[in-house]
């Protein structure tokens, strides 16, 4: 018995430590994303103000139509993980109810929200190379 509780109490450490990692990626893709967006779009309104070359204007307005979606990205990989919560729980709930073993959407959410995430730094690394190619003329 003790054997038992003292492997729960070990998967409920490492259960609170990856959910840590999880939420401070999704803040770290937030505040890059939104950050670059915000930047970007600073940038973009004093640079058609002196009457910088459309083609790059059109480069950085994609940068920052790719950082945006990440933004979106991570947003939507939040709620994803908020009903990845709510369907935990209420399968939980289900099977202390009723005895039965029911469906536990929790897995395939969680890994949404990964993905989510993932797609947020994807969009953020290509948002960057682009920007970059805009500023420097490569890849044109």
């Amino acid at each position: 018995m003790e054997v038992y509780k003292t492997e729960m109490q070990h998967h409920g450490v490492v259960y609170q430590q990856v959910n840590a990692q999880g939420q401070a990626a999704m803040k770290s893709a937030l505040l890059i994303n939104g950050g670059a967006s915000v930047a970007m779009l600073a940038f973009i309104g004093t640079a058609m103000n002196n009457g910088t070359d459309d083609t790059m204007l059109l480069k950085l307005c994609f940068s920052m139509l790719m950082f945006v979606a990440g933004t979106l990205s991570v947003a939507m990989a939040c709620g994803v993980t908020y009903l990845g919560g709510l369907a935990d729980s209420a399968t939980n709930d289900t099977e202390e109810q009723s005895g039965k073993k029911t469906f536990n959407w929790w897995p395939i959410l969680n890994a949404i929200a990964i993905i989510l995430v993932v797609i947020s730094y994807i969009l953020f690394a290509a948002g960057s190379l682009n920007a970059h190619c805009a500023f420097t003329g490569s890849l044109s």
